[in-house]
């Protein structure tokens, strides 16, 4: 149910059976279910290459335009660093998924400043509403920041205060997500389930999923990150908790 909800009869990419998609990400990253199931469940193409292949400029081009590539999503960090080794990797796309951390806004303006024809989305979403929760297609120059967008189909969203009360645009809350993404809870966790797989107050029989960012509604309908209300962080689209390194350092014997 969760990965269908992602990649099928979804409104954020329209995928048709002509599409070939290069798998970027490893299967352990959230990203793959979209990545595997988004091209096998349309009918389309889905090719596999190996990490030598995926993190060298020149061989990823050469299987990009060789293989005439139309989808791939990349974190920013990767695509970034492939930008700036050889922007013309992405010659043949179609449409290009960024995400897993924040964009870097000079990055993206300079990849469609040379391929305007290419459609760049912002994909934002914690694995445990699967993969993507809100995406933002990319179709102007931003100067700051770059929202990421409107949930997608059969999700919806909510920005909340500390008192589980909704928010009006421009003040900033926790986005909480709802729908057929949601997973089922951690495994033998029952402490951390009940922490952030709440009973949803705004919609009857269904979880709310706390994602712990802080976010706020544009007046124009987009949502923006604003940071974690923690201290997580993202390296390379994966999530790092100081605290538990923290609490590992402590342990350790002097």
């Amino acid at each position: 149910r969760n990965v269908v909800r992602l990649v099928k009869e979804t409104d954020y990419i329209c995928f048709n059976q002509t599409d070939r998609l290069l798998q970027t990400g490893a299967l352990d990253f959230d990203a793959s279910t979209f990545e595997i199931w988004g091209p096998l469940l349309n009918g389309a193409t889905l090719y596999l290459a190996g990490s030598d292949t995926l993190l060298n400029a020149k061989a990823l081009k050469t299987i990009n335009v060789g293989c005439n590539i139309s989808l791939m999503w990349m974190t920013a960090s990767l695509f970034n660093r492939m930008l700036e080794s050889d922007m013309e990797l992405f010659t043949s796309l179609r449409v290009l998924l960024v995400g897993g951390e924040l964009l870097s806004v000079f990055h993206i303006n300079k990849a469609r400043k040379c391929f305007p024809n290419l459609l760049i989305i912002n994909g934002y979403g914690p694995t445990e509403n699967t993969t993507f929760t809100t995406t933002c297609p990319i179709h102007q120059a931003y100067r700051e920041s770059i929202p990421i967008g409107r949930p997608i189909a059969n999700t919806r969203v909510y920005i909340i205060d500390q008192y589980s009360r909704l928010l009006p645009p421009g003040i900033p809350g926790q986005l909480c997500a709802s729908g057929d993404g949601v997973a089922r809870g951690y495994l033998n966790n029952p402490e951390f389930n009940h922490e952030k797989f709440i009973r949803n107050p705004f919609e009857r029989g269904s979880i709310l999923y706390m994602t712990g960012d802080r976010t706020l509604w544009l007046k124009d309908g987009n949502i923006k990150f604003l940071g974690r209300m923690d201290q997580q962080v993202k390296i390379r689209g994966f999530r790092i908790e100081p605290g538990e390194i923290q609490v590992q350092l402590l342990n350790h014997k002097k």
